[in-house]
């Protein structure tokens, strides 16, 4: 089935996704949906089994843990940022965020649409 879709959305339709992990699903879950009720995202992802290694005050630690992705408007990314920050049980937790180049045209505007400013 072809996306009518496809290609490039304009400049004007910039989308991030914000990558975060969290110590479990249920973390991410209730994360993601506050995100998407609120209106921070207009999709989120949650990915529940991952291994990270890293080190941590000086040990190498090794943690199973649940990844988020938050599809949002580009121009929201700082206020979805603050909002994971502000919430996150972690004390310096991972949160990044991605720029997307490019998708079905209709999915990115779908999800701009989702986004609320």
């Amino acid at each position: 089935m072809a996306d009518k879709g496809a290609g490039v959305a304009a400049p004007a339709a910039a989308v991030v996704m914000i990558y975060a992990t969290y110590p479990d699903r249920d973390a991410a879950l209730s994360a993601g949906r506050i995100m998407v009720e609120q209106g921070i995202a207009g999709c989120v992802n949650v990915l529940p089994g991952m291994t990270s290694v890293y080190v941590w005050k000086g040990v190498t630690e090794t943690s199973n843990e649940a990844v988020l992705i938050a599809k949002l408007g580009a121009e929201g990314a700082e206020r979805a940022v603050a909002h994971i920050l502000a919430h996150h049980p972690y004390e310096t937790p991972a949160v990044l965020v991605l720029p997307v180049s490019g998708g079905s045209a209709n999915y990115l505007n779908w999800v701009r649409d989702g986004t609320k400013l």
